[in-house]
């Protein structure tokens, strides 16, 4: 049997590092990882001898958790996690558990849950998140934000366009509308893979800001709010119900739309803070 080849120092800070972060408060994590940077460092330190000596780097941070806050996190990040993938699925899939139940309200399913999503993680991680100095990947944030702004502005432009009067009075007249009906059919699986998307960056999001900086919560808001949209609108298509029509999709839920995006943009603006 192949033996496991020694961990190097940095191998071994680098998996502490990540172990203690996503269980430690960040200040606790920090002060950590400084003191076991010291210890692996040591010139006497045997590198081959490193987990012998201290441990597991996983095992040697779940002997500095706090089991009781840690599984606080857990419960908080659970919540989380399930209301990202219960989007995700709606997006990809148009359906949930209750729409024989409730009727046409579960075009609002997402809403609750984005608004959830967002009044728990701003509280928690105002609380227990921390900025770590001038972000570091604050460009690589910065493109991630504007590549889910403009994801999320085509697809409910695309929405928008082919569920005009205009287009749909095109649609049902014109002798050959073979460019027409490719444009339509194009809508479903732009909301179910952009919405689909959006809901993995924010599960990612949300990841990152417990093991980096509590502002990559920004993604996860942004994200979340764009998969709530795209979810609304699925929901609507895939609906058995014809009577609601295009017109009642403009007139009565992009209006809506627009206040559930601009809670969203607020809330990722709060979440850079």
């Amino acid at each position: 049997m192949k033996q496991q080849k020694p961990l190097t120092k940095e191998q071994y800070l680098k998996k502490f590092s990540r172990a203690v972060r996503w269980r430690l408060p960040p200040q606790e994590s920090e002060d950590a990882i400084a003191d076991y940077r010291e210890l692996i460092f040591q010139p006497e330190r045997d590198e081959s001898r490193l987990v012998e000596e201290l441990g597991e780097p996983v095992q040697a941070a779940h002997l500095l958790t706090d089991v009781k806050a840690y599984r606080r996190w857990l419960a908080v990040f659970a919540v989380l996690a399930v209301g990202v993938f219960m989007m995700a699925r709606w997006c990809f899939t148009g359906r949930s558990r209750f729409d024989y139940v409730f009727d046409f309200r579960q075009y609002w399913f997402p809403v609750w849950v984005m608004m959830v999503g967002m009044v728990l993680s701003q509280y928690w991680f105002r609380r227990h998140g921390q900025k770590s100095g001038p972000l570091s990947k604050r460009l690589i944030l910065g493109l991630v934000l504007v590549l889910v702004l403009a994801a999320g502005a085509a697809i409910m432009g695309w929405t928008c366009h082919v569920t005009s009067p205009e287009f749909l009075e095109r649609l049902t007249t014109e002798p050959l509308p073979d460019l027409l009906r490719r444009q339509a059919s194009q809508l479903p699986d732009l909301l179910r893979y952009g919405g689909t998307l959006c809901a993995l960056a924010a599960f990612a999001g949300l990841v990152l800001a417990k093991l980096c900086d509590r502002r990559w919560l920004a993604v996860y808001a942004l994200a979340l709010t764009v998969a709530a949209l795209c979810a609304i609108v699925t929901f609507w298509l895939r609906s058995m119900s014809l009577d609601w029509g295009t017109d009642e999709l403009r007139e009565y839920f992009f209006p809506r739309m627009v206040l559930v995006g601009t809670a969203g943009l607020i809330g990722t603006g709060v979440a850079l803070c």
